[in-house]
């Protein structure tokens, strides 16, 4: 579905016709380890969207010692699984996997972190039972994209990694953005366009801020491109962790050690 920040994701139908898959929808959501103690109320909503912002949250946002509000999973459709075993005579062991983890990192900034690797036909879903569960009166939504993806008259003088911006018009009319806006024909996808639109249409402030990169195989330097949000201009003055330095040297370090096994 395109909205005015770009595509979601691919419309599905929702019939209920048992005798035709293509109806039925391929995966579940479900929310676990939900806690009570905690309000899920903040002024800043902050989303890290895929491994690189991950990455980034994990080392400067998100303390070892966070609170986590609740963990939204998603799996294949039991009604799906017991068609293929009627039709097929085998079925498969349903695998859940985690969409999205929310931490509380204080009175007022919840950190929301989506997994990269949730297929497209959930992101309006997922979107929408997040900010059922959390309301956020501003969200800042950090995602990244291959370099090679962006357009651009002038490509030829443009760096191999660099960040742009897009915003709702409700926080162009208060505040500015000091990172370059993103211009057409660039676009945002998938969880970022869905959050995006979904405040355009609230008439509430949003801003997202997309690390073009060079390749998936980032580096620190990669990550670190997004210490530009302390000095933005936001609602509550994002300051990072005082170990965040170490943090991401640990977690680089696991990476690369990771991508060696990988292909040796």
């Amino acid at each position: 579905m395109s909205t005015f920040f770009g595509e979601i994701g691919a419309l599905l139908s929702r019939a209920d016709d048992d005798e035709e898959t293509d109806s039925k929808p391929m995966y579940t959501l479900s929310v676990s380890k939900e806690g009570r103690s905690v309000k899920k109320e903040c002024k800043l909503g902050i989303f890290t969207v895929g491994e690189l912002a991950s990455t980034f949250a994990q080392s400067y946002l998100i303390p070892d010692n966070a609170h986590c509000l609740f963990n939204i999973n998603y799996l294949p459709n039991p009604k799906l699984n017991d068609y293929i075993t009627f039709a097929f005579g085998t079925k498969s062991k349903l695998n859940v996997s985690k969409a999205a983890s929310a931490f509380f990192i204080n009175k007022d900034v919840i950190v929301c972190d989506i997994s990269s690797h949730v297929p497209e036909m959930l992101m309006i879903d997922l979107c929408e039972k997040i900010l059922k569960k959390i309301k956020c009166e501003e969200v800042l939504v950090l995602t990244s994209n291959p370099a090679s993806s962006f357009k651009s008259e002038d490509s030829q003088s443009q760096e191999k990694n660099f960040l742009k911006s897009l915003a709702t018009s409700q926080y162009t009319s208060s505040r500015t953005c000091t990172i370059p806006r993103l211009e057409a024909p660039n676009f945002l996808s998938h969880f970022s366009a869905a959050v995006m639109a979904e405040f355009e249409v609230k008439k509430k402030p949003a801003l997202c801020i997309i690390n073009y990169v060079e390749s998936c195989l980032y580096d620190s330097a990669d990550v670190q491109a997004f210490e530009r949000v302390f000095s933005e201009n936001l609602p509550v003055k994002l300051v990072p962790l005082n170990d965040a330095t170490s943090n991401l040297a640990k977690r680089m370090k696991i990476k690369i050690s990771r991508e060696t096994n990988l292909y040796t």
